[in-house]
């Protein structure tokens, strides 16, 4: 079988298993499609175009299955937020993606392994209502890393987390905020980028049915987990597409 074929089927299995994961715990398609398909030797304007499209409809899904516990003015908060520093995110995408790939992998696994780190760290008790400064910190970082490589899950993961609310508001909070700053995400690119990128945009929107298909498998589970579980599973989650994007690079294996 081409190598090329190979090189397809994995990055259809890795949109498949992202859509399980964002469907069961509200978060982590970005985060762990985007360690994978850059292992695959993919570009990182290309990789962060292709998820954005597939997670554009995945979060789309969730937010409206979860529309009755989503905290719609939370959300609208965010996006706004989010959008501008995304637009600054991706000028310093521009200059990453110049960079060797090994370099961007340890980059972002290390990103995340101190994001992981800080939350197991503090472990602030949940409250019901938190200072405004974290929600500002939260959103300008998750549109920055957002812009910069796609990943601008983490930081909203962290405030979201750290709100006494139900597994179905936070999982609808970060559906409806990851949905609403995707068309956004797309423009900029496009832009920033020019019409080549629109291919990729086309690649995530053939593989939309494996996304479909991921959320209908991971709702079910989300919905059998309670906060506690969800939120260990999240640290999980996060350490281990961390670890999985630093040992490549350390070890080579991205040249």
């Amino acid at each position: 079988m081409p190598i090329e074929y190979i090189r397809y089927a994995l990055v259809g299995l890795i949109i498949f298993f992202a859509g399980v994961a964002q469907s069961a715990v509200g978060f982590g398609y970005a985060l762990f499609a985007t360690p994978l398909l850059l292992w695959l030797g993919l570009p990182l304007q290309n990789v962060v175009t292709m998820v954005a499209t597939c997670s554009m409809l995945q979060a789309s899904i969730g937010a409206f299955k979860l529309r009755a516990s989503v905290p719609w003015q939370h959300v609208r908060t965010t996006t706004i937020i989010r959008v501008l520093f995304m637009a600054i995110g991706l000028f310093v995408l521009k200059r990453l993606a110049g960079l060797h790939i090994a370099q961007i992998r340890l980059v972002i696994g290390v990103i995340l392994c101190l994001l992981v780190a800080l939350q197991l760290l503090c472990r602030p008790r949940p409250a019901v209502s938190l200072a405004w400064y974290w929600g500002a910190i939260a959103n300008v970082g998750s549109g920055l890393l957002a812009g910069i490589c796609g990943m601008g899950g983490p930081p909203l993961v962290l405030w979201a987390m750290a709100h006494d609310w139900p597994s179905k508001k936070m999982r609808g909070f970060l559906f409806g905020a990851f949905a609403a700053a995707s068309p956004a995400q797309l423009l900029f690119l496009s832009l920033s980028f020019g019409p080549a990128i629109l291919w990729h945009a086309a690649l995530g929107c053939a593989l939309l049915p494996l996304v479909y298909l991921g959320s209908l498998v991971g709702m079910p589970i989300g919905n059998r987990l309670n906060g506690q579980r969800l939120r260990w599973l999240a640290y999980a989650l996060l350490a281990a597409i961390g670890i999985s994007a630093i040992v490549p690079a350390l070890l080579g294996s991205g040249k």
